[in-house]
C-alpha cells in the first residue's frame, strides 16, 4: 500500500471517530427509509363486495315494499260520526204524476283515512230501518274525494228519492211521512266502511219526515 493511500486512510478513520464522538451516523450506516405501503388489493376486494352486497339488499327490500304497497296495502276508512242524524239538503223537490212526492237530495258525511296509502268512497246504499214508509232511493253521485292519511274530508252524495203517497186510499188525508234509512257506504277496494274513527262500529243514519195533505183534486206538500 502506498504512502498516499495510508494517509487516506488515516484520515478516513479520524474523521470517523470525530463522528463517533459527536453522535452522528456516518451516512454508509444510517438505516433506510421505509417506502410508503400502498394498500393491499385484497382490501379494495373487500370493500366494493360489501358495497355490492348492501345496494343488492336494499334494492330487495324497496323491490318488496312496491310489491306489499301495490298488491296489498288498502286505505282503512272510518266514518266521523255526527251528534244527530246526517243533514239532509233538499236540492228540488216535485210531484209525479201518481201524486208521488219526488226530491233531490244531498247528503254530507265526514270520514277519515287511517291507512297511509289513499282512497276513497266509491258506492252507497240506502238500507231501510222502518217499513212505515219505504221510498224509492237511487243514488245519483258520490264525490269520490281521495281521503288521504289523517285528513277529516267531507263526501257529498247526491241522490233521488220518490216517497209514495197512496193517495187513492189516503183522499183528503193528512199525513206524515216518516223516513228511517241506514246509509252503506264502500271504500275503492270494496270494503264496507263501517267503523268510527275509535274503532267501534258506526252508521251513517238519515231521518226525513214530510207532513203532506192528500185531496181529491191536487196534492199538496
Amino acid at each position: 500500500m502506498s504512502d498516499k493511500e495510508k494517509r487516506k486512510k488515516k484520515r478516513l478513520k479520524k474523521k470517523r471517530e470525530r463522528q463517533r464522538h459527536r453522535g452522528d451516523v456516518p451516512p454508509s450506516l444510517q438505516p433506510p427509509t421505509p417506502s410508503a405501503v400502498s394498500p393491499r388489493p385484497h382490501t379494495f376486494n373487500i370493500a366494493a363486495t360489501i358495497i355490492t352486497i348492501s345496494l343488492g339488499v336494499i334494492t330487495l327490500l324497496l323491490s318488496a315494499f312496491g310489491v306489499w304497497w301495490t298488491n296489498f296495502a288498502q286505505p282503512d276508512i272510518r266514518y266521523i260520526a255526527n251528534t244527530d242524524s246526517e243533514s239532509v239538503t233538499e236540492i228540488d223537490s216535485k210531484v209525479d204524476s201518481a201524486g208521488n212526492f219526488v226530491h233531490n237530495l244531498r247528503l254530507r258525511a265526514k270520514f277519515m283515512n287511517v291507512a297511509f296509502k289513499s282512497g276513497f268512497i266509491d258506492k252507497a246504499e240506502f238500507i231501510p230501518e222502518t217499513i212505515e214508509t219505504l221510498p224509492d232511493i237511487k243514488i245519483t253521485g258520490i264525490g269520490k274525494t281521495p281521503l288521504r292519511w289523517r285528513e277529516e274530508t267531507p263526501v257529498e252524495i247526491t241522490f233521488i228519492m220518490t216517497i209514495p203517497t197512496d193517495s187513492l186510499n189516503h183522499l183528503n188525508t193528512t199525513r206524515e211521512l216518516k223516513i228511517e234509512q241506514v246509509l252503506s257506504v264502500f271504500d275503492n277496494t270494496g270494503k264496507k266502511v263501517d267503523h268510527l274513527t275509535n274503532g267501534m262500529l258506526g252508521r251513517i243514519k238519515m231521518n226525513f219526515k214530510q207532513v203532506v195533505k192528500l185531496q181529491a183534486t191536487s196534492i199538496h206538500p
